[in-house]
């Protein structure tokens, strides 16, 4: 559970990146694709990098990744 793991700060710029990476985006709402920022923001808090804009550079990676991922249309 991310409780154990994580100060209360911490947790609190780890929602706040994930809200700013998905606010904008179509698939914003998308399950999948929320959880796909997620997952790249926990991994970056777990290497100690804690700070809002490491976490959003994290997120915004795997937002990347989830884009090239995707087939074409």
């Amino acid at each position: 559970m991310i409780s154990e793991h994580f100060d209360t700060r911490t947790r609190i710029n780890m929602k706040l990146a994930l809200d700013r990476v998905c606010r904008h985006r179509p698939a914003g709402e998308d399950h999948h694709f929320r959880r796909s920022v997620a997952e790249n923001i926990i991994r970056c808090a777990l290497t100690g990098r804690t700070g809002i804009g490491q976490l959003v550079d994290a997120g915004e990676r795997a937002m990347i990744k989830t884009r090239s991922g995707r087939a074409p249309a």
